[in-house]
């Protein structure tokens, strides 16, 4: 089946890429990368030309076998340049290996580099590196796209005092002088999306004989305790989906300026230190992040337009997962918010019923990956899954088809029509349930699903019930409000309570300031509690909430909350000018896809 990828120029249907071999050299006085790129290809055609993807590369030569290459590159628009390279005449199933010499350049999407007064401890510079979506061709001339998958391995010079970890298994460690040589294999084939790296002052900490978690010294014992259950999260995952194929499963956590809750790196999920509450109550990022550990890694979007693929499916493994270990209403309890307070808004709210990245399969002719996110691969996603759950495999099947699922493509990149036609065949028995389930619809129509999935919202009636008496009742029974029903909540039922708030009508600033009196929200250590009453204060007005709130977008770096909270700020005139001046002093240390995305709300 042929793909086309528009993020992508890579001549994929003519040359399969089965291995990169990396050798680098972190520069951190220049910040860059400089080295070379070994790739293996094949050719699935008689073909004379390789086309792949690169952004900003300074090449210096391109070679095979010794031999010097001719090549060009020329400009791709939004997606950086195409690198044409002359091979000579190549026989469909002859291989060649073609050898890159580059450096990476001060553009360079995909690299993070940051002073050491940017790193929470201080102690010395650091770097991460995160190729998704299409940056990873910052870093590594390639066939940038999911549909391209490849084995790697690489070798990688950083200063001796630093450790590195990579999305691959570390085989090997060297001293040589004020240097040390990481050596890494990944031998499950990848996406270029999924090559990431950390270069820094980081100390390991064991979970289990195969999960770890890597920190600054400061931070790694709280992020121990934090991420405690990952084996048990681990072992509920491979119950449920099959085999971990991929030997570690290690987490990262990052300086504050990380965009992302998580990144799902084989072997190195990065995650973010807002997740450290102190309460392991955020621990459902870490569920999602292993889930894709299946979906998403192993079985794949064949391209960002089928995007649902990735992270649909892994929203409802993440859930199943929480419902194993937690209990079912907590998995329902999840899919209602998921519902309520992200799907809905994102269609009534962030875009509107008719655009196209309400969509599941979309439409990306001319968008950048980069600069494009939206909730509904998420939600709707998971939420078309749920539906087809309640459909067709209410009596266990649906999960005995997600495990067939998942062996059936497993390695591969496939498309939302692969996807159905192998959905429809498992359930050909029952062909008068599928006739009736609006697939068209749900896959390609915009706005909000044609069905709705049944919802278990026992959990949810509690947060409303509570939420209401702030919003309706009268004063004499608000001033009757104490934080005992809300401290018997779970974190995810307080975070509810809250978000039913954040849908009413703005609040008088004197409930919200009770509001604040009695639960202490303003002093929670956990972020997205504090988030979501800031989002109540904000709404409301309440001026005393706008100190709390600039220091949250500088404490922070999730693209997700920060992003609204900036919004609300710069859309009240009386504050307005103070948060621009915030954000200008905070955009210097701030990852650049989060400032890019800022700076277009002012």
């Amino acid at each position: 089946m042929t793909v086309t990828d528009p993020s992508s120029c890579g001549n994929f249907e003519e040359f399969a890429v089965g291995h990169v071999d990396l050798d680098w050299f972190v520069d951190f006085e220049r910040r860059l990368i400089e080295g070379s790129a070994v790739l293996t290809v094949k050719a699935l055609k008689k073909a004379e030309k390789l086309i792949l993807d690169v952004s900003d590369l300074s090449l210096e030569s391109v070679t095979c076998d010794g031999r010097a290459l001719e090549f060009r590159v020329e400009s791709n628009g939004i997606y950086g340049q195409k690198l044409e390279v002359d091979l000579g005449k190549v026989e469909e199933g002859e291989e060649r290996k073609v050898k890159f010499v580059y450096k990476t350049s001060a553009n360079a999407g995909a690299l993070q580099f940051m002073s050491k007064e940017m790193t929470k401890d201080k102690l010395s510079d650091y770097l991460y590196g995160l190729s998704c979506y299409t940056y990873g061709r910052s870093i590594v001339p390639s066939m940038d796209s999911p549909a391209v998958k490849q084995t790697i391995s690489a070798k990688v010079s950083v200063p001796s005092e630093m450790n590195c970890l990579m999305s691959a298994i570390c085989t090997n460690k060297n001293l040589d002088g004020p240097r040390a040589i990481f050596e890494f294999r990944q031998t499950v084939p990848i996406p270029v999306y999924l090559l990431a790296f950390v270069v820094g002052r980081v100390e390991k900490k064991d979970i289990s004989d195969r999960c770890a978690v890597w920190a600054e010294p400061s931070v790694v014992e709280s992020a121990a305790y934090e991420f405690a259950d990952t084996e048990k999260m681990l072992k509920a995952a491979e119950e449920l989906a099959g085999p971990y194929v991929w030997g570690r499963y290690d987490l990262v956590v990052l300086p504050p300026s990380f965009p992302f809750g998580g990144m799902e790196n084989p072997c190195l999920t990065f995650v973010t230190p807002s997740l450290l509450a102190g309460d392991r109550s955020l621990a459902n990022v870490v569920a999602h992040e292993i889930a894709h550990s299946w979906t998403g890694n192993l079985v794949t979007n064949a391209t960002w337009e089928h995007y649902w693929l990735n992270e649909g499916f892994t929203v409802y493994l993440e859930r199943m997962i929480m419902g194993k270990l937690y209990g079912d209403n907590i998995r329902q309890l999840h899919a209602v918010i998921g519902w309520e307070d992200r799907l809905l808004p994102c269609i009534h709210k962030t875009f509107n019923p008719e655009h196209e990245l309400t969509k599941l399969v979309t439409d990306l002719q001319g968008m950048d990956p980069n600069e494009i996110y939206s909730e509904t691969p998420y939600e709707k996603g998971s939420a078309f899954l749920l539906y087809l759950e309640q459909q067709l495999g209410a009596d266990g099947s649906f999960l005995d088809f997600l495990r067939r699922y998942i062996d059936e493509f497993k390695g591969k990149s496939i498309t939302s029509d692969q996807w159905r036609r192998y959905l429809e065949t498992f359930f050909a028995a029952k062909e008068k349930v599928l006739e009736s389930i609006e697939f068209d619809k749900w896959l390609h129509a915009p706005g909000v699903p044609p069905a709705k999935p049944e919802f278990d919202d026992s959990l949810v009636q509690g947060c409303r019930r509570l939420a209401e008496r702030w919003i309706r009742g009268t004063d004499a029974e608000v001033e009757a409000i104490t934080d005992q029903e809300f401290q018997k909540m779970s974190t995810i039922e307080k975070i509810k309570t809250l978000q039913c708030l954040v849908a009413a009508e703005p609040l008088p600033g004197s409930r919200v300031a009770r509001i604040s009196d009695v639960y202490g929200l303003l002093g929670s250590n956990n972020c997205r509690l504090k988030f979501a009453f800031l989002q109540v204060a904000l709404k409301a007005r309440w001026i005393p909430a706008v100190p709390h709130v600039l220091q949250f977008v500088t404490d922070y770096g999730m693209l997700s909350y920060i992003k609204k909270l900036y919004k609300e700020l710069f859309e009240w005139p009386e504050v307005r000018t103070q948060a621009i001046e915030r954000f200008e002093k905070n955009e210097p240390t701030m990852h650049p896809f989060s400032a890019g995305a800022i700076r277009k709300l002012i």
